[in-house]
């Protein structure tokens, strides 16, 4: 027997030869058509929707029972898409969201983001970069300049040449019910008195995403979950992350240790610059590790291959 069910008219045929199997061709049936066009099939009155029960039509399966001759029924089960049934008990995910319609020049759509569960700022979406960037003044109310957070100091390129940023990590961004988790940063200076921020592809690797411009809409249709995507990313993604965290911590210790030779191998006495040089060559390593221990835990959570990463 079966139960109740919706498909579209492509699947219908198949789907019924796999009832009729399963059935003993022998069970009655109720088909009817719902508001949206789609045809319904259930092996109990009671399975219909009351207000399609005028117009259901019972139907019994041995009507139309092949002959022995045919081939068996059970070889047209193949014919179902992969993945079919997982879809149908676990339809996709839907956001809409209200976004602001463009900013400037350069056109930018604006929504309205929730980081780490705290702060609602104003988000532009930018699909040409491929981390999340946020301001300074933001980073502040996030408190992501505290102790514990990680903050490693990088110099960051663009049209105008290279600037002073942060690396840091944010915890969950959520853009109506669309939300990531764990998104590394980079905190620059303010971008424009509109936004606070840009949301890069790393905030939508987990979504299709349509922007309906007639009625102001961002639409997220939430991806089925990939085996090959642990916490949400790639390997690429994974590699990348660990490459550049590993390699900041390597870089900061060993700058350090050479500082420590040169102070104690001099004969002179030490330099205030020197002083300075290898104290913030100890802040930089002890982020990078902050850094590099949190995406550690987060890669370990989500059960990433260790051959993912590096130490």
């Amino acid at each position: 027997m079966f139960s109740y069910f919706q498909m579209s008219t492509g699947l219908i045929g198949v789907a019924l030869l796999f009832s009729l199997c399963s059935s003993g061709y022998s069970a009655d049936y109720y088909k009817w058509t719902d508001e949206n066009g789609n045809l319904n099939f259930s092996d109990s009155v009671q399975n219909v929707p009351e207000k399609y029960r005028n117009q259901i039509e019972k139907r019994g399966f041995t009507d139309n029972a092949p002959s022995p001759t045919e081939p068996p029924i059970k070889a047209y089960q193949t014919k179902l898409p992969s993945g079919y049934e997982e879809r149908k008990e676990k339809p996709s995910k839907r956001f809409e969201v209200q976004y602001k319609p463009y900013e400037g020049s350069a056109k930018r759509v604006i929504i309205s983001a929730v980081i780490n569960g705290s702060v609602t700022a104003p988000m532009a979406i930018d699909t040409g970069a491929p981390d999340t960037v946020i301001s300074f003044m933001l980073a502040e109310k996030l408190g992501l300049f505290n102790n514990d957070q990680g903050r490693l100091y990088i110099k960051t390129s663009g049209i105008g040449g290279t600037a002073p940023a942060i690396r840091s990590i944010i915890d969950n961004i959520h853009v109506g019910g669309a939300k990531s988790e764990f998104i590394p940063i980079t905190v620059i200076d303010s971008i424009s008195d509109s936004f606070d921020g840009l949301l890069g592809l790393d905030f939508f690797s987990d979504y299709s995403v349509t922007i309906d411009s007639k009625r102001k809409m961002i639409v997220f249709e939430e991806l089925p979950s990939n085996p090959d995507h642990p916490g949400g990313h790639d390997k690429e993604w994974w590699t990348n992350h660990f490459k550049e965290f590993a390699d900041s911590r390597a870089k900061w210790k060993d700058y350090s240790e050479d500082l420590e030779k040169k102070i104690h191998d001099s004969m002179r006495s030490i330099g205030n610059e020197d002083v300075g040089k290898k104290a913030f060559a100890d802040f930089q390593y002890r982020e990078a590790e902050k850094l590099f221990d949190k995406l550690n835990r987060y890669a370990r959570e989500h059960s990433v291959p260790t051959e993912w990463r590096q130490y």
